[in-house]
């Protein structure tokens, strides 16, 4: 069983972000709870259900019907599979003895192991961290005496890190209730279900399943846990990253974090210097961060008026205006170009969401396809006539799954090489669309098109071991894309 040191301690989970980064020391209490291990059920309803009444001796498939009200056919179904897994006898109107020990084993209280695991409460605000985790991942300073711990990032290098330590009223907190637990332990289950979704199972930690827990102590111990602040992907100046790794940012600290910086003056010059900004001289905290953000929303003022329009389309400018500043100012490291390129994919996929909303597809002249094939794409793309699709573009373009485009035309979620499809289909009976007016030099599809390689390859892990040749995304690449990106957007400007 973990033990906790005998004063505050520190907590590491989740790793360094690439590029640059700040970390703090954001103040915890941390409970020890406990919770039943929830095994996998071999059964599922309807098969315990149909075991249980051949144990109770009804084992006509006409009678279990009846009584479950399933179809005759999916009892049939049900009892095929339950022979098979030797469960029942071959007659299927008995139980085998694994049948009788797997119904008593999955009802039996007495085999439930007890789990133990740590929950973690704000110190700052006093709320559940929708966060579980199974272990206590201690983490040593240099020298534990020090007021400001410094921890070895790498010991063969020497590299070490010296956080930012945040401050809290060391008050005792409320005890979290039963509600608040349950809150946090769905979030935690909703965010990890998302990550699944986007990334796999391979790097997350393991979800911790359970049906019900209760604290082991009313008692809570103090830590501090690192928590990694870098530039932010969107309007805010900055992201405070997911301390455990499972999602990219920590939503839950976000406003906590934007009232710590505004009491923090010694933290804000840190991470001034973190987005290459002047430090605050003679402004206090919160005049700084007006000042950053007036700035940012004057120049997309001033070189695209018309995107205030639509806001999903002036926050992705105003992103992209944001990192060209940076990459200009010499932030250059690999994860800011990459992120140069991500946004700019971002910002045309925004466009072409608008295009395909502003634009309503003719779905009646759509063809319903049940199957994909390159030529039927290709025909259909020839059929547009758009200026600005040429050939090579709509060879390139008709390797799209027209199931996916045709979707996309009602519910724009795809890629931005499926939904540069699915905005030329919205062009049918419709005479003001920009597609129908712009050219093919004014446009330049050819270059949008390397733009979503290059995501592509961004987007992916790139080693040696793929076989695949990759283009480094320098400074120049990452400049030249976010001006195509600005100058292709900054053409729709008469259609918003």
């Amino acid at each position: 069983m973990a033990r906790f040191p005998n004063h505050d301690f520190y907590l590491r989970y989740g790793d360094k972000p690439k590029g640059r980064a700040q970390a703090v020391l954001w103040p915890v209490l941390v409970f020890r709870v406990l919770y039943p291990d929830v095994k996998r059920p071999q059964l599922n309803l309807f098969q315990k259900t149909v075991l249980r009444l051949i144990q109770a001796k009804t084992v006509l498939a006409d009678d279990i019907s009846d009584l479950t009200g399933l179809h005759k056919d999916l009892v049939t179904l049900i009892l095929a599979q339950l022979i098979s897994r030797d469960w029942l006898t071959s007659n299927a109107d008995s139980l085998t003895e694994s049948g009788i020990a797997l119904l008593k084993d999955e009802d039996d209280e007495k085999n439930i192991k007890m789990t133990s695991g740590f929950l973690f409460q704000d110190a700052i605000t006093g709320k559940l961290w929708p966060r579980l985790e199974t272990r206590i991942s201690i983490l040593e300073a240099n020298n534990p005496n020090d007021k400001f711990p410094e921890f070895f990032r790498n010991r063969k290098t020497g590299k070490s890190t010296k956080p930012f330590i945040l401050n809290y009223d060391r008050s005792e907190k409320d005890l979290p209730s039963t509600s608040h637990l349950l809150t946090a332990w769905q979030e935690y289950n909703n965010d990890h279900r998302a990550s699944r979704q986007l990334y796999g199972s391979s790097q997350l930690p393991k979800l911790v399943k359970l049906n019900n827990l209760h604290y082991q102590s009313e008692t809570a111990e103090p830590a501090y846990i690192i928590t990694w602040i870098t530039p932010s992907n969107n309007r805010d100046l900055w992201t405070v990253n997911d301390p455990f790794d499972i999602r990219q940012e920590a939503w839950w600290l976000k406003s906590t974090f934007q009232n710590v910086i505004k009491n923090n003056p010694n933290l804000l010059k840190r991470l001034a210097k973190l987005i290459g900004q002047a430090e605050p001289e003679n402004q206090t905290a919160e005049e700084w961060l007006n000042s950053m953000e007036q700035e940012a929303s004057l120049a997309l003022l001033q070189k695209f008026p018309w995107a205030e329009k639509e806001p999903d389309l002036a926050d992705a400018i105003e992103v992209l205006l944001r990192r060209n500043e940076m990459i200009s100012g010499g932030q250059a490291h690999k994860n800011e170009l990459e992120a140069a390129i991500t946004e700019c994919q971002k910002l045309l996929e925004v466009l072409m969401q608008y295009l395909i909303k502003q634009f309503p597809a003719n779905q009646g002249a759509i063809p319903k396809v049940n199957t994909n094939g390159a030529g039927l794409n290709l025909k259909l793309l020839q059929a547009l006539d758009l200026p600005a699709f040429t050939q090579d573009i709509v060879e390139i373009l008709a390797r799209q799954n027209l199931k996916l485009v045709i979707k996309a035309t009602s519910q724009p979620t795809a890629s931005l090489k499926a939904l540069l499809f699915a905005a030329a289909l919205t062009t049918i009976n419709n005479k003001e669309h920009p597609f129908k007016t712009l050219s093919a030099s004014a446009l330049d599809l050819q270059a949008l098109l390397k733009l979503a390689d290059l995501r592509n390859q961004a987007g992916h892990g790139n080693s040696k071991h793929t076989g695949r040749k990759y283009q480094d995304i320098t400074t120049n690449i990452a400049i030249s894309n976010i001006e195509f990106t600005l100058k292709f957007v900054n053409q729709f400007k008469e259609w918003i």
